[in-house]
């Protein structure tokens, strides 16, 4: 059914959560951060010192399938919205970082949730923003009418995929989160906004780096122009929009739950001192920065807690591109 702009659009809404985190433990201080730790102290200000916050987090087995791991997490978020595979016409999301350069893994977790083939996928590829993002495309789907219920889920397994003589490999963690979205009266989306920073395009990438060894994909902000976009918009860029998307509202940060990217305790720090949310949440200490991940499951782990009318998800990414989400609770 198309909806016409003099018709009431229906309330889209986060039905249900899920998350899922391999079973394997890293603490801060396994040996493997030995090389960051010594950059840190020899380097002063550098990207060693930049990343920080967390004193654990799951990483996947050599053995383990990041796809697999993915589809648990969605099968839980269709669990907990009461709600079955076939009744699903949309899969949005990503797995990063893949199997293949092409095709995106989502369409294994299609096969593992047990979707029908009548529900189209479409892979967001839009680290790290790719859950807001998608929830964003799925929800427009919605109210054109194209779609009664989607599916968004996002696994991250970069343990993977870092150089360890990084700073930025220091939080790493692996891990999956889903949401079903659907016609609902709780967690009900409002608004969103979004910024694009193309000029920073190609400051961080993952890509092979053959200097220093990697054949394989591995991530990595580039000398100079990766810092600088780390600590400009990186930094400054969420506080506008998201002031931007509440001041449209009439709300101030006093208002709302905010859910962010989570990299660093330093951006999380920086991000509460300049929005005052009345309540931040994070998985950051226990979980480290998953990436695409972290949004996801830190909904799903603490929604049926929140205490404020309304909620604000907000993801970054290396576009480089910024989007936020005004959902009322």
């Amino acid at each position: 059914m198309l909806y016409s702009g003099a018709m009431t659009r229906p309330s889209i809404a986060f039905l249900g959560l899920g998350s899922a985190l391999p079973e394997r433990v890293r603490t801060s201080a396994d040996p493997i951060f030995d090389r960051i730790r010594e950059a840190a102290r020899a380097q002063g200000l550098s990207e060693a010192s930049l990343f920080y916050g967390n004193r654990e987090h799951r990483c996947l087995g050599p053995d383990e399938s990041l796809a697999s791991l993915t589809a648990k997490a969605g099968r839980a978020a269709l669990e907990d919205a009461g709600v079955r595979p076939e009744q699903v016409d949309r899969l949005y999301g990503y797995v990063s970082v893949s199997e293949f350069v092409s095709p995106n893994a989502l369409y294994q977790v299609h096969r593992e949730v047990g979707l029908g083939s009548h529900a189209l996928v479409v892979p967001v590829q839009a680290d790290f923003g790719n859950f807001v993002m998608g929830t964003v495309l799925a929800w427009e789907a919605m109210l054109a009418g194209h779609s009664e219920r989607a599916l968004v889920t996002v696994g991250a397994g970069w343990t993977r995929n870092v150089d360890y003589a990084q700073g930025h490999a220091f939080g790493i963690g692996d891990g999956a989160g889903a949401a079903v979205l659907g016609a609902g009266e709780r967690l009900v989306l409002v608004d969103y906004a979004a910024d694009t920073f193309s000029d920073e395009y190609g400051a961080m990438t993952m890509r092979s780096r053959p200097e220093s060894g990697f054949q394989t994909p591995v991530y990595g902000l580039e000398p100079s122009r990766g810092v600088q976009a780390f600590l400009n918009t990186g930094m400054e860029g969420p506080p506008r929009l998201v002031e931007r998307l509440l001041r449209k509202h009439g709300l101030t940060g006093d208002d709302i739950t905010l859910v962010s990217h989570q990299a660093t305790r330093k951006l999380l720090d920086h991000w509460n001192e300049k929005i005052r949310p009345r309540e931040y949440l994070h998985t950051l200490e226990d979980c480290g920065n998953m990436v695409i991940a972290s949004i996801p499951v830190t909904l799903a782990r603490h929604h049926r807690e929140l205490r404020t009318k309304y909620l604000v998800l907000f993801g970054i990414g290396i576009g480089a591109h910024q989007v936020a989400l005004l959902v009322r609770v």
